[in-house]
């Protein structure tokens, strides 16, 4: 018998003798006897009692993690919960006791830095285990990122003490993060080959971006995280989602403005960012357009000065090119946002590629025409400082007023889009420089003459600037001593508006827009009380 025994002693465990492990904890250690105990059935019944009891009393209770006589009587239960997680089999205890820890990891807790050493490990274990990359539904699932986030996000974890502790506790320096996580570098690089899957999947997804926000809050940098951004990137376009695709972008941005990256990979990211707006769908260059108006709000100056011709030529593409009203407008405000935020000298060079653009000539110089008399009025809207300087406001209303004589006879509407925009132009130079507009007589009665163009849009525009116009004066008051009102200086004037607005009353049905009748009929009552006053001006001498 003895000699069987120091047989058995000497013997090694190897080969055909070692102990066979089996089930999804093959890798890991054999459970130690207080994992055995506490999965014996009567203890885990217990368990069971008390995980429920606790996780209804703390959400009655309503931690208060100011008060430090409840936080003390708390925290010895933080070395229990995290026990339950690491070797409890049944997972419903885990469940339960990854939302107490939900509760009281939103506390200051003595012990949360020395249960973090295990507690992580454990949470990450559970995650690959139970397929988090492509099962994010999952109440464990859900439990193990929102724990890891409290985790993560912990004040503990930022202080420059703790962070030296659990530095100089791991004896592998290379996988430490530097105190900042509760994961050294291995398990990092493990939880964000999780993600790369968790964040593709559309239901439950705010606990997979809270736990990528709270990593990215800690500036964790590794290769595994800006392959995720770029990720995260596209998802801001292609997900069909919007609260998908807003969380996405609110990280992207996030990492763009706050990570180290080199020239190349900046001038990457931007890349993307603008090839973005030409997504297929509209909502994806929706969200697309929304991002590069971040970019463009929150950049430095210095780095958004060497970028506006970057930003600024593809938008203008998109402008022309682009059929949805709502992006049409997003885009437009994008490119106001940049040209606000640009220094006078930018916006100066900027304004010189337009003006080229609205004299061009040839066959495929309408489209480039077109764009540029849309720019010109967001350039009035957004910088009115620079255009009031020097000639450009003169430059402009020449501009203007050749594309309006240019129209003049309405032989076809074909040209009607680039009338259009000069319109809104004129309009905007109105509001903004009247004094300058009101002296410019031929204008006035190009407008005069377009009341009556066969296009209800033509119609409108140019009915609402002279409406507007007239709305300033009095009738009675329209030639008083020294007036410089067109309609003072040009007899026969009022008789040609009540008759151009008298044509847009008496359309086709399909032309009809209601609108514009009642700005027409309004008009209208205005000229006939000056007409009654002034009879001496009502028609041409001629």
């Amino acid at each position: 018998m003895k000699k069987k025994q120091k047989k058995a002693l000497h013997r090694v465990t190897d080969g055909v003798a070692a102990p066979k492990l089996t089930g999804s904890s093959r890798h890991s250690p054999l459970k130690s006897s207080k994992a055995k105990s506490l999965n014996n059935p009567a203890n885990a019944c217990a368990v069971m009692f008390g995980l429920n009891l606790l996780n209804s009393s703390l959400k009655r209770l309503k931690l208060d993690v100011s008060d430090d006589k409840l936080c003390a009587m708390a925290d010895p239960y933080l070395p229990l919960l995290t026990h339950c997680v690491r070797f409890s089999n049944d997972n419903q205890a885990v469940i339960l006791s990854l939302r107490c820890l939900g509760v009281l990891l939103r506390a200051d807790l003595p012990s949360v830095p020395e249960s973090a050493r295990d507690l992580g490990p454990s949470i990450l274990e559970h995650l690959t285990a139970s397929g988090a990359g492509s099962n994010t539904q999952s109440d464990i699932v859900q439990g193990c990122f929102k724990t890891l986030t409290l985790l993560i996000s912990h004040q503990k974890f930022s202080s420059p003490a703790i962070q030296n502790a659990m530095v100089a506790s791991d004896d592998d320096a290379k996988n430490t993060i530097s105190g900042a996580l509760p994961l050294n570098g291995n398990q990092m690089q493990a939880l964000l080959s999780l993600l790369h899957s968790a964040v593709r999947e559309y239901d439950h997804h705010n606990s997979t971006f809270g736990l990528v926000k709270a990593i990215l809050s800690k500036r964790y940098v590794s290769p595994e995280l800006y392959d995720l951004m770029d990720i995260i990137l596209k998802l801001s376009v292609q997900s069909q989602k919007s609260a998908i695709r807003l969380q996405s972008s609110q990280i992207f941005l996030q990492h763009l403005m706050e990570y180290p990256m080199g020239k190349q990979r900046m001038d990457s990211n931007l890349h993307q960012i603008v090839l973005n707006i030409k997504y297929e769908y509209e909502e994806g260059r929706l969200s697309a357009i929304g991002l590069l108006s971040s970019v463009i709000q929150k950049f430095p100056l210095p780095v958004l000065e060497g970028h506006s011709q970057f930003f600024y030529l593809p938008l203008v593409l998109q402008l022309v090119n682009e059929d949805s009203k709502g992006c049409k407008e997003a885009v437009a405000d994008c490119i106001s946002l940049l040209l606000q935020r640009l220094s006078t000298e930018s916006v100066q060079a900027l304004f010189g590629y337009t003006k080229r653009w609205s004299q061009s000539s040839g066959s495929d110089s309408i489209p480039m025409q077109r764009a540029s008399a849309q720019l010109f009025g967001i350039f009035v809207d957004s910088r009115p400082d620079y255009i009031k300087r020097g000639t450009n406001a003169s430059d402009l209303i020449s501009i203007v007023l050749d594309v309006m004589k240019d129209s003049i006879p309405f032989e076809n509407e074909s040209g009607w889009e680039l009338l259009y925009h000069n319109l809104v132009c004129t309009e905007k130079l109105n509001k903004q420089m009247p004094s300058l507009i009101a002296a410019n007589y031929d204008i006035w009665g190009a407008l005069v003459e377009l009341l009556a163009y066969p296009h209800p849009w033509i119609m409108k525009v140019s009915s609402r600037i002279i409406s507007g116009y007239l709305s300033t004066m009095e009738p009675k008051k329209m030639l008083r001593a020294g007036s410089e009102s067109f309609l003072a200086k040009n007899s026969g004037y009022l008789y040609k508006i009540a008759s151009n607005l008298c044509r847009q009353l008496d359309v086709e049905d399909v032309h009809f827009v209601e609108s514009t009748s009642k700005l027409a009929i309004k008009t209208i009552t205005w000229i006939f009380r000056a007409m009654k006053q002034h009879q001496n001006v009502c028609y041409d001498d001629k």
